[in-house]
């Protein structure tokens, strides 16, 4: 018998439409004697725990929530070695992870039905999981600062409207990085590892082969530009998915470890905490998901 656990997130996006799409699931997912269970997170860090003290392996869990619930679920899932398959319905304020994934709130529930299961690669960061984006320097505070009314209501121009405010205030971030094939030390603006095809509006450069599951991932650091030319130069390469190497370190890899002052990382867009070293490495296929039928990843 199909046993199936939904997490949803009482706060993330809009209240109206999440009880909608949890209508139509909990139809969907109880009929020919199927099992659902449903569970409502009580606050921060609440699905990763609520998944990690389960004595069984669902067959799905569902995520309604947004990429933050989803960031809970997989670190319960790969911390304690499930086998659950992650499906996603994204109901929060961005849901920047779901569009590489090829699910939109439209699709998402077609998607648990009629998807392709597949293996995703991860990060493991100091003993932490991401999915797709973990990020230091300017305005990766932005999106566990700003207000969740001001992102419901908001969306994505809530974290632009927050980075106006920070501008006075960014200062450039000393780092030593080394992978298994490069490394480089430099005052950076901005650093990011990816395994997506675009995090916040930044598209990969796709210059490498972008994939999701070839247990490689991209780097992206852009230099502290010395002025506003530099910045212009360093916006317009960006906008037009250059590498100018210039400003911008671009690679993939399997591990690597960055040295640095004390300094905020950010983890699939919530707060990953103060770090001053930093381990990562790719886990293969770590998490098998429900993606778009026609996705490539």
């Amino acid at each position: 018998m199909e046993k199936n656990l939904m997490i949803y997130n009482p706060v993330s996006g809009k209240i109206r439409e999440k009880d909608s799409f949890i209508g139509r699931l909990v139809q969907g997912l109880t009929d020919e004697g199927k099992l659902l269970t449903i569970y409502q997170t009580q606050g921060k860090g609440d699905a990763e725990d609520f998944v990690m003290r389960q004595p069984i392996d669902y067959d799905k869990v569902i995520c309604c929530g947004g990429d933050g619930t989803l960031h809970e679920i997989v670190n319960g899932i790969a911390k304690t070695g499930k086998k659950s398959i992650v499906a996603y319905i994204p109901s929060g304020s961005t849901n920047d992870y779901a569009k590489n994934l090829g699910i939109s709130k439209e699709n998402a529930i077609s998607c648990i039905y009629n998807g392709k299961i597949t293996g995703i690669d991860i990060g493991e960061f100091n003993g932490e999981y991401f999915n797709y984006v973990a990020a230091f320097g300017a305005f990766t505070v932005i999106s566990f600062t700003t207000s969740q009314k001001a992102k419901n209501l908001l969306g994505y121009f809530a974290y632009v409207l927050e980075g106006i405010k920070h501008l006075n205030e960014i200062k450039p971030k000393h780092v030593r990085f080394q992978t298994e094939n490069a490394g480089a030390e430099d005052d950076f603006l901005l650093g990011m590892i990816t395994n997506a095809f675009s995090v916040a509006g930044i598209k990969n450069m796709g210059t490498l082969g972008t994939k999701l599951n070839d247990g490689k991932m991209e780097y992206l650091f852009i230099k502290m530009p010395n002025n506003f030319i530099e910045l212009q130069m360093i916006i317009v390469a960006l906008l037009n998915e250059n590498i100018d190497e210039r400003f911008m370190y671009y690679g993939q890899f399997e591990w690597m470890e960055i040295h640095s002052e004390a300094m905020e990382w950010t983890l699939d867009g919530e707060n990953g905490g103060v770090w001053e070293s930093v381990n990562i490495r790719i886990c293969p296929e770590k998490v098998k998901m429900i993606v778009e039928m026609s996705c490539t990843i």
